[in-house]
């Protein structure tokens, strides 16, 4: 029983970073790709400028965009660190178990992270991040002037997901300015 789910905890961990690598394959990529030397590239994007066939980044894209990849970098450093752990052949069983017990939790972290973030998108917001700690969630909207049906949508939705009370969910506003 418990090797069905150390074999689940490998196969969740490979598909992290599988994604790792796709992220960081993009990431290598938009480093690459100079911007022009006439157009002037805002300061947040002076180490990179994401440009992906018809789809141009906005300066209001920036905080989204910024904190996707920082998130993908901690992720994987977890994850990394954790599956380096398990593997160790010093470490007791039970201190392997606990590391699995955490690599599962931030597997599922991570799924409802972008569950999250991809429910918001389909209900017509541009973008949004999603982030949860200590059974606190906290969702960054790209919008302007929720309306209270807005909020309570939203906060509805991540409770439900995240497993948590309403009264745990802080919902941001950010304009993209």
């Amino acid at each position: 029983m418990q090797r069905k789910y150390v074999w689940m905890a490998c196969l969740l961990v490979l598909a992290g970073l599988l994604y790792w690598l796709v992220t960081f394959e993009k990431e290598v990529r938009y480093r690459e790709i100079l911007p022009d030397q006439d157009s002037e590239v805002p300061s947040v994007f002076s180490d990179f400028t994401p440009i992906l066939d018809d789809w141009q980044l906005e300066e209001s894209d920036a905080f989204f965009v910024e904190y996707r990849l920082q998130r993908d970098r901690v992720r994987s450093q977890e994850m990394e660190t954790l599956i380096d752990f398990i593997n160790n052949p010093n470490v007791t069983p039970e201190s392997k178990f606990r590391a699995e017990e955490q690599l599962l939790k931030l597997v599922d972290m991570m799924e409802k992270e972008l569950l999250v973030e991809n429910l918001v998108k389909a209900q017509g917001f541009k973008d949004a991040i999603f982030f949860f700690r200590e059974n606190k969630a906290h969702l960054v909207v790209r919008a302007e002037g929720l309306t209270e049906g807005q909020f309570a949508q939203l906060s509805d939705m991540v409770s439900l997901v995240a497993g948590i009370g309403m009264e745990d969910v802080v919902i941001i506003e950010n304009t993209g300015r």
